[in-house]
């Protein structure tokens, strides 16, 4: 089993009725192209500029949304994360010292937020505080035509990846699931690609006794 061809991912989830993280500062008179590159809406955004933040955000929220929604597996914690992400963001995007990697710089953000949201789901649970449930499985967020079959491995595969600890766990699906290089796996996880590949092989040897995947925890 792909779990990404399954999961369809060449479409990724928007967050219906979602607006941007509201933020202060006066906009710039600038002309609307979808096309500009991210440098340059980065720069923008720098400078106070609205505008570059609404065209920055409505860019990449989909693929931010998708992303946390699958890793964290409930809605509600998903869409808190994805505005703690990009208002973090703005708010910190002069600390950006490559404004051309501003995508894995904003997925590093998103991903250390998720992070966090299990670090917390962990103490609250230890408090017998934590009554949430899993809303956003994998097996749900499949694609219409996938089959009985498909969905029951996705849901063998939920059940693996929650016994994983929370840092082989994420960086597993982002390089299984997500379909991330190693490089950026190492990136968004912050760490260093020995390691990342070292969390990616222990999760991948342990979700493997759980269901059949295709390839092996490097390719």
């Amino acid at each position: 089993m792909t779990a990404s061809r399954v999961l369809g991912l060449s479409g990724h989830f928007a967050i219906e009725g979602g607006e941007r993280p509201a933020r202060g500062g006066r906009p710039l008179q600038i002309t609307s192209n979808e096309r500009i590159p991210d440098a340059e809406l980065v720069r923008r955004i720098g400078q106070g500029d609205r505008w570059a933040e609404e065209a920055f955000y409505r860019r990449y929220v989909a693929l931010v949304h998708g992303t946390v929604r699958r890793l964290l597996g409930r809605a509600g914690e998903a869409e808190d994360v994805v505005q703690e992400t990009f208002i973090t963001a703005f708010e910190i995007v002069s600390q950006l010292r490559t404004p051309e990697s501003a995508r894995q710089w904003l997925m590093q953000i998103a991903v250390r937020k998720v992070h966090r949201r299990f670090r917390q789901r962990r103490l609250l649970q230890t408090l017998g505080l934590d009554r949430s449930a899993d809303d956003a499985p994998l097996q749900q967020l499949a694609r219409p035509d996938s089959s009985a079959k498909a969905r029951l491995e996705l849901a063998m595969l939920d059940e693996a990846l929650s016994k994983l600890g929370t840092a082989e766990r994420i960086a597993w699906m982002l390089r299984n699931v997500e379909g991330h290089s190693l490089d950026e796996v190492a990136m968004q996880c912050g760490c260093s690609l020995a390691t990342a590949k070292r969390r990616i092989s222990a999760a991948h040897r342990h979700v493997c006794r759980y269901v059949e995947i295709e390839g092996s925890a490097d390719e």
